[in-house]
């Protein structure tokens, strides 16, 4: 096993790891092999081993010029050339074509003291040269071009700042707070079953006046629209796009004007059903989408009669989004309409890996054929994501209008799902047959398998990082703040093979300096916060990665329960951080405090032994009393915990505060129980009233407003 060993050290895969606990955790030789595999790696024979051993080890030499050199402004940096040594040139021209046009360019002459490796690769020696550049360069995207007067070799530059974007950049240095709202679980008096754009912008202005500055979402990101019933933010299509569901179709122009969608809505049959849709506790997800498509199909037809057909001023800004947005958005399209076709025929093909293998292709004539004969079903999903894009810039405005510091707090997903639009564009960028998640912890003893696909990190720096830059940009584009779900995908990835379960995981290493490096640029370029869900199994680099890129912690109150945590607050909950309460991930206050999410763990089985059962009972019972102690209430009720433990919090030098809706309104079911799947409802309750009634509720404005004075 010591090949398979060499082997995965120099596939990324780490041999160990600190379990939350603070304990060293081994990795089986056998689980390593059994992720090779999937990596697809031949483990079949010793010299099958050998010969891969042999091509890791001599594929960095392959190419003189690597796709990419990541640098901070201001600082020197080199970049690494590799040579035959029987033919090095020692005069070299470089050239550098900034982003704003501009061109820099001068001489190198390469001498003994910058050769920083030697080896002899298939008996060609080999010489590897560090170029130094003193050069003052802006910020952004440019192009290395180097020649010694033969061919010549080029990279994408990119030149990053120190930092991530601090609100204190905008002056504004006041602590900010708001809510975190799971935007389809919103009832209102309007929407059609679930909460969308319209409730979203309606909720700004009483948000504001309460003293808030950002509105927390969930993942915003685009699903399934022929599949309505795959409901999770978290295992998206793409989230490079929009969840087209959260379109208000009736505040769109082309339902004002659109008689025969009018006439569809106000009928009796369609009265009844939006009736039914609103009245269910759970977001019933296939009836809203129902409803929505038949109206979507009308408002897409009067669009293409009465603006396409006339070439009016709003189609020529549809044709220019739809220029601008490129392939991604269209192979979403091809994908949503094709996906949809395909599962209504044979329920097994709603992941692409099952289609007909000739429609695997993006870019196969198969794929091109479908398209023309589906053109208009295409259309109209760039139609609804275009009105989607649209809304959410609306809710921006809206942001910046009523005065919020931040605006929209966006959270981007850790991965996209296996059976997405994101693989299928772009296969190679992932790596198909692992799927992530994390190792057992206390908040999932069995460990979680999250069913998400992980970027290929050979593939990420081919590519100059463009799929990562191209992720963050989407999901900056109308943020103030920007959550990333588990941070620690940046630096290692927890891989497991299809089908395993999560106990049958190892480390998967990341390019982390480049990618917080990258995260930066784009931080600084969209004035937008990033904070890290560092939750979990968190090692000791990317706390250090956070603190020098200035990317907010993430500190919840619920798991800061222990006397330590009270005694050392500031340390707890410092200024760079992001408090909160709880999260959608675990029990609502009154849930946590009545034991409700223990005693669905034991109804759903994710208790992996008895034992380990009563240890968290046990941790509950003294959690409990240690916030009863520290907080100084006796048997509190609901409101009086609710509210002790928001004014607590909300008084923690942590420039971000956010509190779940669900907590104020004392809800007692959480939204989401990681590990499970069909089990439970997720992403599927709602709040108990409409979003006017809760915003102009007495108590809850009461409670507002007391945060307000604690975050002074």
């Amino acid at each position: 096993m010591g090949q398979v060993k060499q082997l995965a050290t120099l596939a990324g895969l780490q041999d160990s790891y600190v379990h939350a606990n603070g304990q060293l955790e081994h990795i089986d030789a056998e689980v390593q092999a059994s992720i090779l595999r999937a990596m697809g790696f031949d483990l079949s024979s010793e010299q099958a081993i050998a010969n891969q051993i042999a091509q890791l080890q001599q594929a960095r030499w392959q190419e003189p010029l690597s796709a990419v050199t990541v640098a901070e402004q201001q600082q020197p940096f080199s970049v690494r050339l590799q040579l035959e040594a029987a033919k090095a040139a020692s005069h070299w021209q470089w050239q550098i074509a900034l982003e704003d046009g501009d061109v820099l360019s001068g001489e190198l002459l390469l001498q003994a003291k910058d050769i920083v490796e030697q080896a002899e690769i298939n008996t060609v020696a080999m010489l590897a040269f560090n170029l130094p550049f003193q050069l003052d360069l802006p910020l952004g995207y440019h192009q290395l071009t180097l020649t010694d007067g033969k061919q010549p070799l080029s990279q994408q530059l990119i030149v990053t700042p120190a930092r991530c974007f601090q609100l204190h950049d905008s002056a504004i240095l006041h602590k900010t707070m708001g809510p975190a709202v799971q935007l389809y679980a919103v009832r209102s008096a309007r929407n059609w079953g679930m909460g969308d754009f319209a409730d979203l912008k309606a909720m700004v202005a009483p948000l504001a006046a309460a003293g808030n500055d950002f509105i927390g979402l969930n993942p915003l990101h685009a699903l399934y629209p022929m599949l309505p019933q795959d409901c999770s933010p978290y295992s998206p299509s793409s989230r490079l796009w929009l969840n087209t569901l959260y379109v208000a179709l009736d505040e769109t122009p082309d339902y004002q004007s659109c008689t025969a969608a009018q006439q569809l809505v106000a009928s009796a049959d369609f009265q009844q059903q939006l009736a039914a849709c609103r009245a269910t506790a759970n977001v019933d997800y296939p009836a809203v989408a129902a409803l929505k498509q038949q109206v979507a199909a009308l408002l897409f037809q009067h669009f293409q009669q009465h603006e396409l057909a006339q070439q009016s001023e709003r189609a020529k800004a549809f044709q220019v989004f739809v220029a601008e947005a490129g392939i991604s958005l269209y192979q979403w399209a091809v994908f949503s309409v094709l996906q949809g076709q395909l599962f209504w025929q044979d329920l097994q093909t709603a992941a692409w890996q099952q289609f007909p293998p000739e429609l695997q292709n993006p870019n196969s004539p198969a794929v091109a054929a479908f398209a023309k004969q589906h053109a208009s079903a295409i259309e109209q999903q760039l139609y609804l994501q275009w009105l989607a894009q649209l809304q959410l810039a609306e809710v921006k405005a809206e942001c910046r209008k009523q005065g919020m510091a931040i605006g929209l707090y966006c959270d981007v997903a850790v991965g996209t799902s296996r059976s997405s639009a994101e693989s299928w564009g772009a296969p190679d960028d992932f790596l198909l047959d692992l799927s992530v998640g994390a190792p057992p912890d206390i908040m999932a003893p069995k460990g979680q398998n999250w069913g998400l696909l992980a970027y290929n990190p050979v593939t990420l720096r081919q590519k100059a990082y463009q799929p990562f830059i191209e992720l963050i940009r989407a999901n900056m584009r109308y943020a103030g703040a920007l959550r990333l779900d588990h941070v620690m995908a940046l630096l290692r990835l927890w891989c497991c093979p299809l089908g395993a379960d999560a106990t049958a995981g190892c480390y998967l290493r990341m390019p982390a300096q480049e990618l917080f490096a990258i995260l930066a640029l784009e931080s600084q370029r969209n004035h937008c916060v990033v904070i890290g869900e560092d939750l979990g199994t968190v090692p000791a680099e990317i706390s250090e990665l956070m603190q020098h890129y200035q990317v907010l912690s993430y500190r919840v109150f619920m798991l800061e329960q222990k006397a330590g945590s009270y005694q050392h607050r500031d340390l707890t909950y410092p200024p760079q951080a992001l408090a909160t309460v709880t999260t959608h991930d675990m029990p609502t206050l009154v849930g946590f405090w009545q034991e409700l999410d223990l005693a669905l763990r034991h109804q759903l089985d994710l208790f992996p032994s008895p034992a380990v059962a009563d240890s968290l009972h046990q941790l509950r019972e003294s959690e409990k009393q240690i916030l009863q102690q520290q907080l100084g209430i006796a048997q509190p009720d609901a409101a009086t915990l609710v509210r002790a433990c928001h004014l607590y919090t909300a008084a923690t030098p942590a420039r971000l505060f956010a509190y779940q809706l669900e907590d104020l309104v004392l809800l007692e079911t959480p939204v989401n129980i990681p590990g499970t799947s069909t089990e439970y409802a997720n992403w599927q309750r709602k709040l108990p009233q409409h979003i006017e009634t809760i915003l102009s509720d007495n108590k809850v404005l009461q409670l507002m407003q007391e945060i307000k004075q604690a975050r002074s």
